[in-house]
């Protein structure tokens, strides 16, 4: 089989069949990851004693065991559900405890006496946090998110473990069929390193573009 032939293969199994269903996990893990990171981080915010220690705890256990444990352990407990939808969960609960620390320690830097202001001009809740809190949190916390969420991107690696059929999975069926392997990883090797740093280069773009509204709306 010629370089070529084996080219034309890996692309057609990793790219056109493994890559969707890769950026599909990403997807689904980096919403639901978020969605906790923002919800549990504000809830934290407020250090109500009882809510602060069940996701203390909630914090503490998903950041002391590894993301394929987690994976493991509702693989075996699941045992009616899809393999795409046990790694997001597994996935997007260990990396939203991470998000919400990073929320929470954004959302403490923001000076109190915004709340404070906000509390005196009778805004709601809801509209203190969305238009004046969370843009600058967003602010302080991209360079941190943005590290967290390629740190997601490398851990859909590990759906591969449960036979999810994402790039990782499929340059593992690969190998029985074509003794390449080094080829058939330098290629998976390569589909993440693009992919994460790609999100690198958004972040600072991102960050960027954040900078300069702000900077825009003081300057008004």
């Amino acid at each position: 089989m010629t370089m070529l032939e084996r080219y034309a293969i890996f692309v057609q199994t990793l790219l056109q069949k493994g890559l969707p269903m890769t950026l599909k996990l990403i997807g689904a893990s980096l919403l639901f990851a978020l969605l906790i990171g923002v919800i549990f981080g504000i809830a934290r915010s407020f250090k109500i004693p009882v809510i602060d220690k069940i996701l203390g705890f909630y914090a503490m256990v998903c950041r002391g065991i590894p993301t394929i444990i987690f994976l493991l352990f509702f693989y075996a407990y699941f045992t009616t559900g899809t393999q795409f939808w046990i790694a997001v969960l597994a996935i997007s609960l260990v990396e939203g405890a991470y998000m919400m620390e990073i929320v929470k320690g954004g959302l403490l830097s923001i000076d109190r006496g915004q709340w404070e202001a906000a509390r005196s001009m009778s805004l709601p809740l809801p509209v203190t946090i969305i238009n004046i809190i969370l843009p600058q949190v967003l602010l302080v916390t991209i360079p941190a998110l943005m590290g967290q969420i390629v740190m997601l991107v490398k851990g859909t690696a590990v759906a591969a473990t449960i036979g999810c059929m994402d790039v990782v999975r499929r340059a593992q069926l690969l190998l029985p069929k074509y003794s390449y392997p080094l080829e058939i990883y330098a290629y998976v090797l390569l589909i993440f390193f693009v992919m994460c740093h790609f999100l690198t280069w958004l972040g600072k773009k991102l960050e960027k573009t954040v900078v300069e509204r702000i900077m825009g709306e003081v300057n008004v």
